[in-house]
């Protein structure tokens, strides 16, 4: 578990102040919401805890919600 903080810590280290010295604020924003995405899944995985298949989300939306079916 300290392992996964050590790693993003790092990872932030190294990334960041880059973006941040190019002014890239869009791109900072996108970082930033996959980096806490990742960093969330990383710990929910390093604490055995089960992730859901996104499988089964695409699958209600496409079907349930789009009314899209697979042909038989």
């Amino acid at each position: 578990m300290i392992i996964v903080f050590l790693v993003y810590a790092f990872m932030l280290v190294l990334v960041l102040p880059g973006i941040v010295k190019r002014k890239e604020w869009r791109e900072l924003a996108a970082f930033s919401v996959l980096y806490v995405i990742a960093f969330v899944l990383s710990v929910l995985y390093a604490l055995d805890i089960p992730i859901p298949s996104p499988m089964k989300g695409l699958d209600y939306l496409i079907s349930d919600i789009l009314g899209l079916k697979y042909p038989k």
